[in-house]
């Protein structure tokens, strides 16, 4: 009966490699890569991409897709209007195919500038600016469909501009964009719709378990609009926190708190949920899987001191990034390792 009872927990286990569903996407591994700054050339990033894909990566998400060229990180990222952009996602694409890995695009920006007017505020704007954001995003939206990606990812997390927008603690609108939950929401909801409804590819939220601020949004609210979200017609839900990856150089009480976060929100939704936070060691990341009910987990730093590190852990059993947690990359904004 102990070795029956074994069995089956045996049978049962996850682990990182395990060819999965994501909502409609197959996966060859339960490990998401999430890009962010974006300083290489272009033959290097193909070069990468290849690497990551092959190497066992189950979703590629882009590093920062900038909407607006004059953002105040459109330095650092790809650029929606780069004249060359649709031919480099082209191949992007492509590349990720070739290995049967499907790639989202990260669309961001951080500032709405009205012509000669820089740098609106979320209660400036008018409800012209409103469409003009929505309907720019849907305008990147397409041309990622059009050169074959699988979907987008929103950021409505960390400290940009639509997490803002969202937030009681910046978002002091009386219109229909302001005030409740719903409402702060709106601006994202009607997005959602529209594009489910005309481009049926998936599209994932990158969200704020909390944002730490007095009369911001704390962790009930975040699952309302979780919630909210896929009522909408979002596909999927990944969790950070706003200052991400600063918060997790190793400490066991973020993992924890995010843990318990992500736990939470899968009783709510049906969606995917993925949990990102500083994973650099394949046992943990299994013990963690088997140990709690996630599914998915998001991987950055490690990818950028090497990008083909999954393939040795797969072969292995076993391994560790060799991945400093430095965050060097993070704070001087470049996709190449200080140390490697």
């Amino acid at each position: 009966m102990a070795f029956y009872i074994i069995f089956i927990k045996l049978l049962f286990m996850k682990d990182i490699f395990d060819k999965c569903k994501f909502a409609d996407l197959e996966l060859n591994s339960r490990i998401i890569r999430t890009g962010l700054w974006q300083s290489q050339d272009i033959e290097e990033v193909y070069e990468k991409y290849e690497n990551i894909a092959k190497s066992g990566v189950g979703l590629m998400i882009t590093e920062l897709i900038s909407i607006y060229p004059k953002d105040k990180f459109s330095e650092y990222s790809f650029k929606i209007n780069n004249p060359h952009f649709m031919i480099e996602a082209k191949r992007l694409a492509e590349i990720c195919h070739e290995y049967n890995v499907p790639i989202l695009g990260q669309l961001e920006f951080i500032k709405f500038n009205r012509g000669i007017d820089l740098d609106i505020g979320i209660n400036d704007l008018t409800i012209e600016d409103i469409r003009k954001i929505q309907s720019d995003i849907i305008l990147a939206c397409q041309k990622l469909k059009m050169v074959g990606f699988d979907g987008v990812q929103l950021a409505l997390g960390n400290n940009f501009y639509l997490s803002k927008f969202i937030n009681p603690y910046f978002n002091q609108r009386n219109d229909d964009y302001g005030g409740n939950t719903f409402n702060r929401m709106r601006i994202v909801l009607e997005l959602i719709k529209v594009l489910k409804d005309n481009l049926g590819f998936h599209i994932s939220c990158r969200v704020n378990a909390n944002d730490g601020r007095k009369g911001g949004i704390d962790n009930d609210e975040s699952i309302e609009m979780c919630k909210l979200l896929e009522k909408v017609g979002a596909d999927s839900i990944q969790v950070t926190k706003p200052l991400s990856p600063l918060y997790f150089t190793k400490k066991v009480s973020d993992e924890a708190e995010l843990l318990g976060f992500v736990e939470r929100l899968m009783n709510e939704v049906e969606i995917p949920v993925i949990l990102g936070g500083g994973f650099n060691e394949m046992d943990h990341m299994n013990e963690l899987l088997n140990d709690s009910s996630v599914e998915f987990l998001s991987m950055y730093r490690p990818f950028v001191a090497e990008d083909g590190f999954l393939e040795k852990w797969k072969k292995e059993g076993s391994g560790v990034s060799r991945c400093k947690m430095c965050n060097n990359c993070y704070r001087t904004k470049t996709s190449t390792c200080y140390h490697f």
